[in-house]
């Protein structure tokens, strides 16, 4: 069973769920704004940030590849380069004059860490600047010189120099030295090697960002130099934001990745924020409601206390009014004393008239005959008729005390079809006397119709009309045929006889609902009973031809025998 839940709780209820839906949908449309504004200006962090290291990477390049473009186009070089071509380099004159300018260049640029000049001839003039040297360095000789398809080539060394516990990671600037009698004849080739950090230090932004230089798939200047040399895969991961832009200055891949920490921890603490701030609406908006509420909720409680004792049979109880009350309850209130009042009156009115009842049932009964002695004096009635040897007497007045016992007790009950039958059996030999003539009864009762229950005496007006109406002044044979059958969940019973039959507008008028005859008010009442014992479930109708039958159909529910012998029987 629902159990049934108070006022109070009820508009707790509504209003704490109308609270949650409205806060809680706002708190969603908020997150997923919040969510989308916090990526947008992550997004627009990313890419201002690979601009930017673009920019710088830029700069960075340009401004060796200005010191490396001055080298290759200073004339007195490119001579100096020329005279070694040609072999005229005596003495180391003009090599040495190469490596004094190339160790000028070093020692004024910050981050340049060499340079190597291979002439067309295959001959190397350099200057190691992590050694201070031009005579013997431990890794110039491992440095590649690139065959140069275009002006300037940017390479990464993928090892780096090692000194004593230090590693230097170096990347190369290369350009070559034409003669500008003839720039498709080349004379020499120009290396400037560079410090990594000063790439890193010029891309690098703040904290929770980490921007690395890739050639391909592989890392090739990184925060930490030993993520240096793996794939790009590497960087990819759940917490952190990736973007990646291409400089087209070097041909090298900027990656950037910033940690999607704070952003989580933005989102957290604004999640926090509404959750504490929901909680706190939810809080006051019960406590507004317990407030607003306890009023009304009070005199629902006094009107329902009031109701209450009226339940137990209390129809004194008034419900005091008083200003708290609202429009409504008060107009309740006031009905509900307005009604008990009204009960109270016609209450006393009832037992007024029941007491009255009684005495008057009283006063009747003491004027009554005594059924028993009613009884006896038949019975006596019927011992003097069978002394005298008057036994159609005797039978008559046997059957005169069994319809009188039979009526009498319990009237209007149910009774068994067995039993109707039998009283009627009973009534029609009284009727056969009166009527002076036999009448011949033609019963069928189908099996299933046998067990079925019926209201005492239902039957008996049609019967008497039967008797009164259609055989009373009929020459020859007088029948009566009664049959009952069950037709789905109805008793339909006919009761026929061959007597003179009625007229047209006598048969409408009978049919006609509510109908009645001044020779035929036993079937108003009759009506009237069914009506009162089985609502619209019972039907009545006759049919007629004139000097040969009238048939009267009636149809009730069917009601079972309850399997225990009736007690008229």
């Amino acid at each position: 069973m629902k159990k049934i839940r108070s006022l109070r709780h009820k508009l707790t209820t509504i209003i704490l769920s109308a609270s949650l839906l409205t806060i809680g949908l706002f708190a969603v449309i908020s997150q997923i704004r919040l969510r989308g504004s916090i990526r947008d200006n992550l997004d627009l962090q990313m890419q201002s940030g690979l601009d930017k290291a673009d920019q710088c990477l830029n700069m960075v390049l340009d401004k060796y590849n200005s010191i490396l473009y001055d080298l290759c186009t200073d004339d007195a070089a490119i001579h100096l380069v020329e005279q070694i071509n040609r072999g005229q380099d005596d003495m180391s004159v003009n090599s040495s004059s190469l490596r004094r300018e190339l160790s000028h260049i070093c020692n004024r640029s910050n981050g340049i860490k060499g340079i190597i000049v291979e002439t067309a001839e295959g001959k190397q003039i350099f200057y190691d600047s992590l050694s201070h040297s031009s005579i013997k360095s431990p890794w110039m000789d491992q440095v590649e010189i690139p065959r140069l398809e275009e002006r300037e080539q940017y390479h990464w060394l993928e090892k780096p120099v090692i000194l004593g516990n230090e590693e230097v990671y170096l990347f190369q600037i290369s350009r070559r030295l034409v003669d500008y009698e003839d720039i498709h004849r080349e004379i020499a080739t120009a290396v400037i090697l560079i410090d990594a950090d000063r790439i890193r230090s010029a891309v690098e932004s703040g904290p929770g960002v980490h921007v690395y230089l890739c050639d391909g798939d592989t890392i090739i200047n990184a925060p930490d130099p030993e993520d240096q040399g793996k794939p790009v895969s590497f960087l990819y991961n759940s917490n952190a934001l990736t973007g990646m832009a291409l400089n087209e200055l070097s041909g090298w891949t900027i990656l950037r990745t910033q940690s999607l920490g704070p952003y989580h921890r933005t989102v957290a603490e604004q999640t926090a924020f509404q959750l504490t701030m929901a909680l706190g609406t939810v809080a006051v908006l019960i406590l507004i409601v317990h407030l607003t509420a306890r009023p009304i909720i009070r005199s629902v409680d006094t009107v329902v206390h009031a109701m209450n004792r009226a339940e137990t049979g209390d129809f004194k109880v008034q419900i005091p009014l008083d200003d708290t009350m609202s429009e409504e309850v008060r107009r309740i209130a006031l009905g509900f004393n307005r009604m008990i009042g009204q009960i109270d009156l016609l209450l006393g009115r009832i037992r007024q008239a029941l007491t009255d009842q009684k005495n008057a049932e009283l006063s009747a009964l003491e004027a009554q005959i005594d059924p028993h002695f009613l009884y006896n004096t038949l019975d006596t009635i019927n011992w003097k008729a069978i002394e005298e040897e008057q036994y159609e007497i005797s039978e008559m007045v046997g059957a005169l005390a069994d319809i009188l016992r039979y009526a009498v007790r319990d009237a209007g009950a149910e009774t068994t079809i067995r039993q109707e039958i039998s009283w009627l059996d009973q009534y029609m030999l009284l009727q056969s006397a009166r009527l002076g003539k036999k009448l011949e009864q033609d019963i069928r009762v189908a099996d299933e119709a046998a067990n079925c229950r019926i209201h005492k005496l239902l039957l008996q007006p049609f019967v008497e009309n039967a008797i009164k109406h259609g055989l009373a002044k009929k020459r020859g044979a007088c029948v009566i045929r009664i049959s009952m059958e069950v037709t789905g969940e109805q008793l339909h019973i006919t009761i026929e006889d061959n007597g003179r039959g009625m007229s047209r507008e006598m048969l409408k008028r009978l049919n006609r609902e509510g109908g009645e005859d001044g020779n035929h008010l036993g079937i108003a009442n009759v009506r009237k009973r069914l009506k009162l014992y089985y609502s619209d479930e019972a039907g009545l109708y006759f049919e007629s031809r004139p000097e040969r039958y009238t048939r009267v159909h009636l149809f009730i529910p069917v009601r079972k025998e309850n399997g225990h012998e009736d007690s008229d029987r």
